[in-house]
């Protein structure tokens, strides 16, 4: 059998040989890495997002306490949100 250079030394392994495997397999677990951060960070942004809402009577207690309004338009804001 006549042997061409560099063509049967890869065992099976294309042109590229063992580093051609060791990059693709980097590729993959890189790339599971990032979808995993990614996935991690969008629940994450979910979690904070979800606890700053505040409803219409929670910001009414607050600008009454803050002196905005006053006691008689706090009680037509409550009277009118529940």
């Amino acid at each position: 059998m006549v042997k061409i250079d560099g063509f049967m030394d890869n065992y099976g392994y294309g042109m590229m040989g063992y580093g051609g495997m060791f990059f693709g397999l980097l590729f993959w677990i890189l790339l599971i890495v990032v979808a995993y951060l990614l996935i991690k960070w969008l629940v994450e942004q979910n979690k904070t997002r979800g606890g700053e809402e505040k409803s219409a009577l929670d910001i009414a207690k607050e600008r009454y306490a803050k002196g905005e309004i006053t006691e008689e338009e706090f009680e037509e804001m409550k009277k009118r949100l529940v």
